[in-house]
């Protein structure tokens, strides 16, 4: 079961990594429609979101057998 743990990790911190990268797109891009902006602060809650469940899983269950 170790093999599948690490990409999960990865996948988590990608998602953090994506998250923050589309609020400092926000940030400094800030003409863009409503609906742009919707759909980006969307998909950044949405991958902060699910970061944040997998890392926090992760430290919580710590290392498996």
């Amino acid at each position: 079961m170790d093999a599948l743990r690490f990409p999960f990790t990865f996948i988590g911190v990608l998602a953090l990594f994506i998250g923050g990268w589309v609020v400092l797109y926000m940030a400094t891009h800030p003409i863009l429609d409503a609906g742009s902006r919707s759909l980006a602060l969307g998909t950044a809650a949405v991958c902060i979101g699910f970061g944040l469940y997998v890392l926090i899983r992760r430290l919580r269950r710590g290392p498996q057998p």
